[in-house]
């Protein structure tokens, strides 16, 4: 019972550490999105800084969601608690990368 208890915990804690780090990231390129001028976005992504900034708010919402339900209830990250780490992800390694190349 006491290696069962353990290893739930050890689950729990991997769970609330995956959903804190996904949502700082969501807020990282949320923030990140906000700061940038929007010709940035029309000069090296492919979308407008509208629809960044939609996708990533959206990413925001079920992002926090995700990690708030996970760390007080105890659940596990959901598909869209992922897809808001994926969306992030997304905008981290494609267009701010971008911005940094041509920034300098």
């Amino acid at each position: 019972m006491d290696l069962l208890r353990m290893v739930l915990m050890i689950e729990y804690g991997l769970q609330a550490g995956l959903a804190l780090v996904g949502a700082g990231m969501v807020i990282w390129a949320m923030f990140d999105a906000i700061r940038r001028p929007a010709s940035s976005f029309e000069n090296h992504s492919k979308q407008t800084k509208t629809t960044w900034l939609l996708i990533l708010g959206v990413a925001l919402i079920f992002g926090l969601g995700s990690a708030s339900l996970t760390i007080l209830y105890g659940g596990r990250m959901g598909l869209f608690g992922l897809a808001s780490i994926v969306a992030a992800g997304v905008y981290l390694a494609g267009p701010k990368r971008e911005f940094q190349m041509w920034s300098y």
